[in-house]
């Protein structure tokens, strides 16, 4: 992810945090400890979180939010938001100064389309039933739905998943939201430890038009 970043904002990778750009501000996406600690030194960074201040809903930014960053860090957050992930996208897109970059990742692989678990659902509730997990969910009609067999990332209870990707649904979702120059990163670079084989869910990059 770092390696990602700094390429796009400075035609070279750098090490954190090995150096100090403050006039550069970004954002991540409930970025875990080790790497927001490290941005923060570098940067002049904000750790957002949507469920704690500062707060974030990158589906719906506050104006507050709008146009002031020169990137975002994403990690596995897209999948667990609710339909339509589309306006994940374009909250992106909005934050970002023109020029700004993000770099996301999301669980995706080569399947045609992305897999929506609950494509109807617009609002959920979770239920530790008997020990067995249930979403309960209303929909866009006004009814309900209830799903069972749920996937959990960091443990049951934790953080839902929503959808599993498609590669190229990943890309089209970043240009329907007006990014450019979209790149996923599968490359071999062994000055900074990156090595194939790459699990699925690459980092992608893409730019806010200057």
């Amino acid at each position: 992810m770092v390696y990602c970043l700094t390429t796009n904002l400075f035609g070279s990778a750098r090490s954190l945090p090995g150096f100090k750009a403050s006039q550069i501000r970004g954002i991540g996406l409930s970025d875990p400890d080790i790497l927001a600690d490290r941005l923060g030194v570098s940067f002049n960074y904000t750790n957002t979180f949507y469920h704690t201040d500062p707060r974030l809903d990158i589906c719906n930014p506050g104006t507050e939010w709008i146009s002031t960053n020169d990137f975002i860090i994403s990690s596995d957050v897209f999948e667990h938001v609710p339909s339509p992930v589309q306006h994940a996208f374009n909250g992106a897109f909005a934050v970002l100064r023109p020029g700004g970059v993000i770099v996301l990742t999301v669980p995706f692989d080569e399947r045609t389309d992305t897999t929506e678990h609950f494509p109807n659902v617009r609002d959920f509730k979770l239920l530790d039933f008997d020990a067995e997990w249930l979403l309960v969910g209303r929909t866009n009609a006004g009814g309900y739905e209830l799903h069972d067999g749920l996937v959990f990332h960091g443990g049951p209870g934790t953080t839902v998943e929503m959808r599993f990707f498609s590669r190229q649904s990943v890309i089209e979702h970043l240009a329907a939201a007006g990014f450019v120059d979209i790149s996923v990163f599968d490359q071999s670079v062994p000055a900074y430890g990156i090595f194939p084989p790459h699990h699925e869910g690459l980092p992608i990059t893409a730019r806010k038009p200057r």
